[in-house]
């Protein structure tokens, strides 16, 4: 059957991701009080037949990039290792598997330091090693430890399970962004039959928060650490900030930057969405095209210019697909650009994305589809100096036809983290709550103010597992946050520092709108912070507030109106460390799942 495109709203971050089963009634240990996160009950025993089974370590394939990165780098073995589905009822299911990963320090030891990308659903089992490729020190003074959370990459994987016949019985809408009642009608269809594809495995209901972390205070015993020290960022500091409550005996160092408002509810954070989106579209990306015309050609010179381009070309893109000759969508050209905007290298890639969109309304393709002549020639308005940032060849990759697969009955979408989202905490049950919320956002944020849609959630049929944070008894954490961050608002990041007063440290970046700060980002004020924390154990004796380097091929660093408003630290702005961390390219693919919190994915 023809190919159809399903939206995913496989919010973020973080950060992240997107992806996503047939059993339909909750499982028995959901009424399980421990399942009731409000208060704190006993975490569960880890069973002395999965710290004594035997591990097979074998070089990891990453190994050679890690080497090729940094050649004193300590070899980096993997192994698989054996773990409860459920760890407050190890006997009643299966167990699962986990991918992870090592290395021993070059030199004396502090202890074991592991990661997370966000996601929900990042692979991270060559994380931490990547991270030390540009912080060095973490080989030397660290023992490291990668992972795949439970669901996701190489550990067991989270199967969301459907049919042809139902994927193509889906309504559908020309654009998301025209708030209709087809529309409505086709986000709520999208978010039930995925829902019923995500809970249709028994392993559904235990791929969440808690029970990731239960995985990783397993891990730590596993490597017979007294303590854990922890880098998390997007949903890396939801993860984080659940084990520095559940196990605060154990928390080391932890450096939690781009943070979710873990204190709060998943659709407290999503909530934030439409508007911190907007908020670095208006601010910083407009701008910055607008203030390299020069550079870019036919965009526009000012932000008022580059939005009305922006426009008429979402608007054509529209028109073609009511026509009936293109599959080009609009929102589609929202999604994309969408999804680099939280890294500032990649401003280029978003601008590249509308003049690709550009190309094609000025001349539509037979197929209906963008072609390698659209690209070429979208590349060719761009300075050379601006072309430095990404490759002609990569653009292409990314316009690529996907392969077309076979039609068969069962059909799985893949691992998606928002199952993570939906057993984390509850959700409202009424999809036309959801419905209305996004028509008032896209009012008020009209560029992507419906990103949200009806998340599966509302139909997701387990108990939620959450947890109500307080971190009594846990040493400070590190808490870093940009002032413009589109995919964790900085406002939700300053709630939950409210919420756990005196158990945490916050360092804002003024004028700043990355996301991924510490080891990633362009301020020498955070990597000075981070490292005194990290390698030595210093916590600034109160909140800061740094600022940062210039945007690419900008001269200074523009100001922001925004929650910080120019009270940022006189220090120097580093451009060369941060370029060079950019140049990485084991970082830059960190820097595209970072960067990439919404994907629409075609399905069959």
């Amino acid at each position: 059957m023809a190919p159809r495109r399903l939206r995913l709203r496989d919010f973020m971050s973080v950060i992240a991701s997107s992806a996503m089963v047939i059993t339909a009634l909750a499982p028995a240990s959901a009424a399980d009080p421990q399942y009731q996160r409000g208060g704190d009950p006993a975490n569960p025993a880890i069973a002395r037949r999965y710290l004594d089974q035997p591990v097979s370590w074998s070089v990891c394939s990453f190994d050679a990039q890690i080497k090729a990165s940094y050649p004193q780098a300590p070899t980096t073995e993997c192994a698989v290792v054996k773990v409860p589905m459920d760890w407050h009822n190890p006997d009643g299911h299966r167990d699962i598997s986990l991918a992870i990963s090592r290395s021993k320090a070059l030199g004396t030891s502090k202890g074991l330091l592991t990661s997370n990308p966000g996601g929900p659903g990042g692979a991270g089992l060559n994380f931490t090693a990547t991270l030390a490729t540009t912080k060095q020190r973490l080989f030397q003074e660290y023992d490291l430890m990668g992972f795949d959370p439970r669901g996701f990459g190489r550990s067991e994987p989270l199967q969301c399970l459907t049919t042809t016949e139902e994927l193509n019985a889906l309504p559908t809408t020309l654009d998301y962004r025209e708030r209709t009642e087809q529309t409505h009608r086709t986000e709520i269809a999208e978010a039930k039959l995925l829902a019923k594809a995500c809970a249709s495995t028994e392993f559904a209901q235990f791929v969440s928060s808690q029970q990731t972390v239960y995985d990783m205070e397993f891990l730590r015993a596993l490597n017979g650490a007294r303590l854990l020290n922890f880098i998390g960022y997007s949903y890396g500091t939801w993860l984080g900030g659940w084990y520095a409550d559940s196990y605060p005996q154990r928390v080391g160092r932890f450096v939690i930057d781009s943070n979710m408002d873990w204190t709060h509810s998943q659709w407290d954070n999503v909530n934030f969405d439409p508007w911190s989106y907007q908020r670095r579209y208006d601010t910083q990306l407009l701008p910055w095209i607008a203030r390299h015309a020069d550079q870019i050609s036919g965009l526009g010179s000012t932000p008022q210019q580059v939005q009305a381009t922006y426009q008429r070309i979402r608007a054509k893109l529209v028109e073609l697909q009511k026509a009936g000759t293109s599959s080009v969508r609009g929102d589609g050209l929202d999604g994309n650009v969408a999804g680099v905007i939280g890294n500032n290298r990649r401003f280029i890639r978003a601008t590249v994305d509308i003049l690709v969109h550009d190309e094609y309304v000025k001349a539509p393709s037979a197929s209906g589809r963008i072609d390698g002549g659209h690209v070429d020639r979208a590349w060719a308005r761009l300075a050379p100096e601006l072309q430095k940032y990404d490759t002609l060849a990569a653009t292409k990759a990314r316009y690529g036809v996907p392969a077309v697969a076979a039609a068969d009955e069962v059909v799985n979408l893949g691992a998606s983290g928002t199952v993570v989202r939906c057993n984390d905490t509850a959700w409202n049950k009424d999809p036309r709550f959801y419905t209305r919320e996004a028509d008032q956002m896209t009012k008020r944020n009209p560029w992507f103010g419906y990103l949200n849609g009806v998340p599966f959630c509302a139909f997701w049929p387990y108990q939620p597992q959450d947890r109500k944070l307080d971190l009594k008894g846990s040493p400070r954490l590190l808490m870093v946050h940009s002032e413009i961050d589109p995919q964790t608002a900085y406002e939700g990041a300053l709630r939950t520092h409210k919420d756990i007063s005196g158990a945490s440290r916050l360092v804002s970046i003024d004028d700043e709108g990355q996301h991924g700060q510490y080891i990633l980002g362009p301020s020498s004020c955070v990597a000075d912070i981070g490292d005194r924390f990290v390698f030595n154990g210093e916590l600034p004796g109160r909140d800061q507030i740094c600022g940062t380097s210039p945007l690419p091929e900008d001269g200074s660093v523009y100001e922001v109106k925004g929650p910080l408003d120019g009270r940022a630290m006189p220090l120097p702005r580093n451009l060369l460390a941060a370029r060079t961390a950019e140049s990485n390219p084991l970082l830059e693919q960190v820097i595209d799942h970072l960067s990439q919190p919404l994907k629409p994915v075609l399905h069959r």
